[in-house]
């Protein structure tokens, strides 16, 4: 999922939703769903989410709980404290310690995408050692979270990133090491936080501003 990815759809906190999901693009569920997801699209499972459903999609991330079977085009990735109770069927599958998986993971090949030779790209294999740093960005009194907050992430390179409309941010190409955020918006007090990168795979980190009075 690339941090300039927008969601399209958003389930929130405290809601529930029964019935068949379909969709395009980036969606994000924070409350109980059940049923069935089939998309073409990225999904997103927070901490506050509960599925009951099987799930069809191309990334998907979970760091809530998931009752049901997976299927993914690309990538599952699974974060702690997510609890998932089903198989995994994906082309790469990421289970961060902590996690609690029952079931089991099959892992296939991504689909054929037809193209001419001449435009195949080179693969440039020293991005296969780097890492993923995401999250969401909330408000610590009310725990909404924030739009178009800025992050700065400084550690071997200089990034910057804007969260999304759910507070959802994205950096990629990290190297091992330690990597400073800091998070700014409008209203809120700065925040800062520490994250360590070690070995290649995806980590997250969510933060929270405290409004100003």
């Amino acid at each position: 999922m690339k941090k300039h990815d927008e969601i399209t759809a958003f389930l929130g906190k405290g809601t529930e939703f029964e019935g068949k999901l379909t969709f395009h693009g980036t969606t994000r569920i924070d409350g109980h769903f059940k049923g069935e997801i089939s998309a073409d699209g990225n999904l997103i499972v927070s901490e506050q989410g509960l599925l009951e459903a099987n799930i069809h999609a191309s990334h998907i991330v979970i760091s809530g709980e998931v009752h049901g079977n997976i299927t993914a085009d690309q990538r599952v990735d699974i974060h702690a404290p997510a609890k998932v109770f089903g198989d995994i069927k994906a082309p790469s599958v990421v289970i961060d310690e902590g996690v609690i998986f029952e079931g089991r993971t099959r892992m296939n090949r991504p689909p054929k995408v037809e193209e001419k030779e001449s435009s195949v790209p080179v693969l440039d294999e020293s991005q296969s050692f780097l890492s993923t740093l995401s999250g969401t960005v909330t408000d610590q009194a009310t725990g909404h979270p924030i739009p178009h907050a800025k992050i700065k992430c400084k550690g071997d390179s200089k990034k910057h990133a804007e969260a999304d409309t759910s507070g959802y941010y994205e950096f990629s190409g990290l190297k091992d090491g330690s990597w400073e955020l800091k998070i700014k918006a409008k209203g809120y007090h700065k925040g800062k936080a520490q994250v360590e990168i070690a070995g290649p795979g995806t980590f997250e980190e969510n933060v929270t501003l405290e409004p100003k009075k």
